[in-house]
């Protein structure tokens, strides 16, 4: 019986790991997709653009709810 807080407790750690990464991959997107446009590789279209806002304001949403659900513990 004490095994099973300790396993709700290690997928809020995982939780909020796994949070962490995915907003750390999406800041890593975001720079690259900058990088793209400003070098000219490719013209900034109203989807790519959209691509960039989005994970432009993923990324800080996700570390905020990596460090909420890290709290939790």
């Amino acid at each position: 019986m004490s095994t099973q807080p300790n396993k709700q407790s290690g997928n809020l750690t995982g939780a909020a790991l796994y949070l962490r990464w995915l907003g750390i991959l999406c800041a890593v997107m975001a720079a690259f997709c900058l990088g793209v446009f400003i070098i000219g590789y490719k013209d900034p279209s109203f989807g790519r653009v959209a691509t960039f806002i989005a994970l432009a304001v993923s990324c800080p949403v996700l570390l905020w709810l990596s460090k909420r659900t890290a709290g939790r513990l």
